[in-house]
């Protein structure tokens, strides 16, 4: 039997987009999305973010833009052959230069999201390639330090929706003591189909960290029931979720027959949140739910709550 590992995890930087967790080498133009201080494929600390890439390419078309500018104002004011001819050059180019400036402002924001948006579309080869050498590197990883090669592939999973890297981090999660405290995740980490390694995470999520079990984990517990009954821990993983999902009403509405078919095997304090929801919301228990929960509630608590009544 395999022993587990008692590790800790630094907590996930969380980002408003996915792309803001990608750098780009200013020297030959590789992208990596780890927090790496010098580009694996040339070896320079030249690494940069492709936010501040784009915006220097957004300044120095400005600052191409305003070069011109200012060259045909001092070219039309120096070749003007009266005085009153370069007076007016120099108002008119002053003018468009205060227009072009003004205008430079006020698209800044789009500019430097326009740019953004092409240098990634352009590049999408050259971060894939990127991508894929920073996933060569767990491995390498992995050897010395699994709760690295773990957060590595954390940061290679905001990027990239594969269920080959989710699992990957499921097993790497599995063999680690996981705790209330640490920074763990769920829905990033869902499969399309069975498997047993994610099964048996998300039964230790909704014991260590109930909050995290939403309508997306519980429909996959749901649908693949008939494949965890037949784990060893079967029944303790469905009951744990179904104990998780009683938290909300909305869940309780959604999955009335999983909740039926383990609310006898639920903690008190879990089945009692139950039972009263029930007594406040009777509309959500569809299915034959209140029936079957009061049936459990008498012959389990009727005796230590003999004034509550279904």
């Amino acid at each position: 039997m395999s022993t587990k590992l008692v590790v800790s995890i630094k907590p996930f930087q969380r980002t408003t987009y996915a792309y803001e967790k990608l750098q780009v080498c200013t020297r030959c133009g590789q992208y990596t999305c780890l927090w790496e201080d010098e580009c694996t494929a040339c070896g320079r600390g030249t690494l940069n973010s492709v936010q501040a890439k784009a915006t220097s390419r957004v300044k120095r078309r400005i600052a191409r833009d305003l070069f011109i500018t200012i060259l045909f104002g001092v070219a039309a004011t120096y070749f003007g052959e009266t005085i009153d001819q370069t007076m007016a050059a120099a108002s008119v180019s002053l003018l468009l230069l205060a227009l072009l400036i003004f205008m430079q402002k006020r698209s800044f924001e789009v500019e430097q999201q326009r740019e953004l948006k092409r240098m990634l579309q352009q590049d999408e080869e050259l971060i894939r390639q990127g991508i894929n050498r920073n996933w060569a590197l767990v491995a390498e990883a992995r050897k010395q330090d699994e709760a690295l090669a773990y957060e590595m592939l954390r940061e290679i999973g905001s990027l990239v929706y594969n269920d080959r890297i989710r699992l990957q981090q499921v097993a790497l999660l599995q063999s680690f003591v996981l705790r209330s405290d640490m920074d763990l995740q769920l829905k990033p980490l869902l499969l399309r189909s069975f498997e047993r390694l994610l099964a048996e995470y998300i039964g230790e999520i909704a014991r260590l960290k109930p909050d995290l079990i939403r309508e997306d984990a519980i429909r996959y517990i749901a649908t693949y029931e008939v494949n965890i009954l037949q784990l060893h821990n079967g029944i303790q993983i469905l009951t744990a979720v179904a104990a998780a999902a009683v938290r909300k009403s909305k869940y309780i509405e959604l999955f009335p027959s999983l909740i039926t078919r383990y609310a006898r095997f639920m903690p008190k304090d879990r089945f009692m949140r139950l039972y009263h929801t029930i007594e406040r919301y009777p509309s959500k228990a569809r299915g034959g739910l209140a029936e079957s929960v009061g049936r459990v509630y008498n012959e389990k608590y009727r005796d230590q709550y003999a004034d509550v009544q279904l």
